[in-house]
């Protein structure tokens, strides 16, 4: 099959016998053409089945209206949310954008960034990796004018922009649901808390315990695990094996919530009138189980559009009040299921 060749403003030019400078011009709407001369080269556009030459314009301007975006696993719920903000907020302000995933890993991660800066995104919404410990590989990136926000996690020793929940308080008005319930021993399923989010929550789970007056040592245990539902699985399995005193587990998401709230109904705990379970990120799945999991609302696709937006006033120099270590905070919300209720306590 024949390839059909791609109109350019030439064949237009030719067409029309007029200057291919003139074409140009009644394309981008020039005022120093015609009304007249620009409907007649834009119906002869649409005629000839013209589209115009992006790449040559963005090597022309330096721009690619592209933006790069970097998270740890597209398919958590949330993030796959929050890209679907960003998608929606970057594509009405003529953008396209690039996806990349770094599996938490800060060597793919680094992968990431060298590729979308090879394809001359204009900037990069970043979801910092769990193993992350370097930030070597993001100055690089900012230092050659690609700058680099962050959402939902952030590296604290790089001053930039970000777009954050409250975790700490959530967390806190989450720890202070389950110790109304009478519960004697909270057990906390936490992921590394050298990571943002899971710092902040724990902070969160002490707010909450010194609001309370409550010895927090005496009536808290708290383990670091890879927060996947078979790891919190096996691990409540092997606390059952060794006695382990609790009868509450907050899972700081809520595939290990269920793995957790799985392991106790096998092992004959009765949710929550043994022991109660809380997650957190409201994967719909939490909704569906048996007892329904107490979790948290993040506001995903808010936290999308609003890095989106902000990084691409900083890239367009629209919004001079960006600053380069602004943060904004959006507010999650507290939802309590079955899985924590009581009876006779319900608030």
């Amino acid at each position: 099959m024949e390839n059909k060749k791609s109109v350019t403003i030439h064949d237009i030019a030719r067409a029309l016998k007029i200057d291919s400078s003139t074409v140009s011009r009644a394309l981008n709407d020039n005022p120093r053409v015609s009304a007249k001369t620009k409907k007649i080269v834009q119906a002869k556009a649409k005629e000839m089945h013209y589209r115009p030459n992006t790449l040559a314009s963005n090597l022309r301007t330096q721009k690619s209206n592209t933006i790069g975006i970097i998270v740890p696993h597209i398919t958590k719920y949330f993030f796959s949310t929050a890209i679907s903000g960003i998608e929606e907020e970057a594509h009405k302000a003529g953008y396209n954008v690039i996806i990349c995933q770094s599996k938490d890993s800060e060597g793919l991660e680094t992968e990431n960034i060298n590729t979308l800066i090879s394809s001359r995104v204009d900037g990069i919404l970043l979801s910092p990796a769990i193993k992350t410990s370097k930030i070597s590989h993001i100055q690089k990136a900012m230092e050659s004018n690609v700058p680099i926000f962050f959402f939902d996690r952030y590296i604290k020793e790089v001053s930039t922009t970000k777009v954050i929940t409250d975790d700490r308080n959530t967390s806190k008005a989450l720890t202070m649901h389950l110790l109304s319930q009478g519960i004697h021993k909270l057990a906390i399923l936490t992921g590394d808390t050298k990571v943002s989010i899971y710092d902040n929550r724990v902070k969160g789970i002490y707010d909450a315990f010194k609001e309370s007056g409550l010895n927090a040592e005496s009536k808290l245990i708290m383990q670091q695990i890879n927060l996947s539902m078979d790891e919190a699985y096996n691990l409540i399995h092997s606390w059952v094996d060794k006695k382990v005193d609790f009868d509450a587990v907050f899972a700081m998401n809520d595939m290990a919530a269920i793995g957790a709230q799985r392991a106790l109904q096998e092992r004959g705990y009765k949710i929550p009138d043994d022991v109660l379970v809380a997650g957190f990120s409201n994967e719909p799945i939490a909704n569906l189980v048996s007892p329904p999991i107490t979790t948290v609302h993040q506001p995903a696709a808010e936290i999308g559009k609003l890095a989106a937006k902000k990084i691409i006033n900083h890239i367009e120099e629209r919004d001079k009040s960006i600053l380069a270590s602004e943060t904004t905070v959006l507010d999650s919300k507290l939802i309590i299921r079955a899985s924590t209720l009581r009876k006779g306590n319900a608030e």
